[in-house]
């Protein structure tokens, strides 16, 4: 399965699971956006499905649509179950799955987010996003959902990477 933000969401949902965590809509929402920088950076490729993923600037940060609405149920709740997508098998019988990140370059990245931010609150890890200087902050518009472009995300995670 092509590489998506929900895949990689669902694994930050397993790696609370398995680390008797908390991950909150906001906080999952964050560390996904944080992976898909540093795989810019590092790997010079998006973790993200242009066809179905984009990443905007929200008054609370960077946020992919995609993983907003798969998650928003939770509303400010731990986030305790993967989401699930369907899709039609054929004679008109569809298949619900989980979306599984199966990549273990982006695997590895995305576990030293989760061990970088382990302590970061909601507050924390939104504050972190919204510092002068990131992406998040040269796009967002009040009232206004704004992409972020990649290039941008890149140049800020390469930047972070070389200090």
């Amino acid at each position: 399965m092509a590489l998506n933000a929900t895949a990689l969401a669902n694994y930050f949902v397993d790696l609370a699971k398995k680390n008797n965590a908390s991950i909150t809509q906001f906080g999952l929402m964050k560390r996904v956006y944080i992976t898909h920088g540093f795989c810019l950076a590092i790997l010079n490729r998006s973790v993200i499905n242009p066809r179905f993923d984009n990443v905007e600037a929200w008054k609370y940060g960077p946020v992919i649509p995609s993983v907003y609405h798969s998650f928003k149920h939770n509303q400010c709740n731990p986030i305790t179950e993967k989401s699930v997508c369907v899709k039609e098998i054929k004679d008109g019988k569809y298949e619900f799955f989980a979306p599984e990140l199966q990549d273990d370059e982006v695997k590895r990245i995305a576990n030293f987010v989760w061990e970088r931010y382990i302590k970061f609150d909601d507050k924390k890890i939104i504050a972190l996003t919204h510092n002068s200087g990131t992406p998040w902050a040269y796009c967002y518009e009040e009232g206004m959902n704004k992409e972020i472009p990649d290039l941008l995300t890149k140049a800020y995670y390469s930047k972070l990477i070389k200090r």
